[in-house]
């Protein structure tokens, strides 16, 4: 009942209607007074429970009921970290174990939560708190929650924002993802920065117990985790503005775990249609698409032979663009090959230089794979690198004109500055159908 009921959109609007908004007891809750919720019944018959959240500000949120209990995190070296699980007083929190990373990001909870990039990660944030602005709808980047757990040095409870819609403590809760808080962020963030990121465990048992568990846990290394977050089935998204008499073209995106503002920000005048990660050559070419876009996703791209292949037989034959993990196969399927960094790159704070016009943007980031530089220049065509991480001067950007195919490390849709990164990728796809292959400078 629980299962991702946070903010599915497929559950709310016409999908669902507001049966009572009377308090009714929430699943083992001994009083309406105890829990508030509203019933919510979907087109199919089912029921939906919702927390029912009041007006607006953080006085709706005062009927959740949390509470701490002490726990652990221990990575799979020994080191170990005590600290709260934030929940609530009918659930007890549940262990995990999963590859733990950090991101730097001062804000951006929500989008980071619902990242399918994410998926099989626990995420640290290094900012002073979490949850002071809720969740909203709106700002969500999938159907559910993706990471494995999220850990902060502090939590509130207290909402402080008028358009939250819940709590961050609340959604984790529904989705069955631990929070954990009240311990020492600043030398876990240290420790993976020294040893890379490394899978945890988390639990309220015994650390001994948990470091024995741990000790045989795996990272995302030769983990093909795209399969798990990939839409089940194709869709389509109408195109914008197209001149009178144009017939639109057709951007194919494989899903590889794509978040919906990066969708957003590709619509122009063409028609997007979104496929499942495994589809097949024939099933790309029977859709006649203008260009293929290759999406952000989980994992490791030398870990995905099959997708690798399908680009392959792609590149030449039709324009071609990717972000993210999408990069990463594109360089694969050139013959180039990747490697996974040590603590990855996680944050909304990452400077890159634009090396065809000498123009820096500040980027959001989220992989821990990176394109190896040198073999790119061992490939027969010939490859432009186009972008550089200043940080570590790791491979952003590159395209092969010959080829007709570019693509960018980090996510432009989220272009926390400047903003007209938000729409480079549309700009260079736009160029590519509309000139035969020419690129946008």
């Amino acid at each position: 009942m629980h299962e991702d009921l946070a903010l599915q959109a497929e559950h709310l609007g016409a999908s669902c209607e507001l049966v009572t908004s009377e308090g009714v007891p929430a699943p083992g809750a001994s009083s309406a007074s105890e829990a508030p919720m509203r019933v919510l019944k979907r087109s199919d018959g089912t029921e939906d429970y919702r927390l029912e959240i009041g007006g607006s500000g953080s006085a709706g949120f005062d009927a959740e009921l949390f509470v701490t209990t002490p726990g652990w995190l221990v990575l799979k070296d020994g080191t170990r970290f005590a600290g709260e699980f934030v929940h609530s007083n009918q659930s007890p929190p549940p262990s995990v174990t999963a590859e733990v990373v950090f991101n730097t990001a001062m804000s951006g909870y929500q989008e980071v939560i619902s990242d399918p990039s994410y998926f099989g990660q626990m995420v640290c944030f290094t900012t002073a708190q979490l949850g002071n602005y809720g969740l909203t709808q709106a700002d969500f980047q999938s159907a559910r929650v993706w990471v494995s757990a999220v850990l902060a040095p502090r939590y509130t409870v207290r909402v402080s924002n008028f358009a939250a819609q819940r709590s961050l403590a609340s959604v984790l809760e529904m989705a069955g993802v631990p929070l954990f808080v009240n311990f020492d962020a600043r030398r876990l963030v240290r420790h993976l920065r020294d040893v890379g990121a490394i899978p945890g465990r988390l639990t309220t048992e015994d650390p001994e117990s948990a470091l024995a568990e741990v000790r045989d846990a795996v990272g995302t290394e030769g983990r093909n985790l795209v399969d798990q977050v990939s839409t089940a089935s194709s869709y389509t998204i109408a195109p914008l503005a197209v001149s009178e008499g144009a017939t639109p073209g057709r951007l194919v995106v494989i899903d590889y775990g794509v978040k919906r503002a990066m969708l957003a920000s590709l619509r122009g005048p063409w028609e997007i249609v979104v496929v499942n990660a495994s589809v097949g050559v024939s099933q790309i070419r029977a859709l006649a698409p203008s260009a293929v876009f290759l999406s952000n996703g989980p994992g490791d791209p030398e870990a995905l032979g099959d997708k690798v292949a399908t680009i392959a037989a792609l590149v030449g034959e039709v324009p071609i663009a990717g972000i993210c993990l999408g990069h990463q196969l594109l360089a694969l399927a050139l013959g180039a090959s990747t490697y996974k960094l040590r603590f990855g790159h996680h944050g909304s704070n990452h400077p890159v230089a634009r090396l065809t016009d000498n123009s820096v943007a500040i980027t959001a980031q989220n992989h821990n794979y990176a394109v190896d530089e040198e073999s790119l220049g061992d490939l027969d065509t010939e490859i432009e690198i186009t972008h550089r991480n200043l940080f570590d001067g790791v491979v952003e950007g590159f395209r092969c004109p010959e080829l007709r195919a570019l693509s960018v490390q980090y996510h432009p849709e989220a272009a926390p500055g400047p903003l007209e990164e938000r729409t480079y990728m549309a700009t260079q796809i736009a160029g590519l159908i509309a000139n035969g292959g020419v690129f946008h400078a």
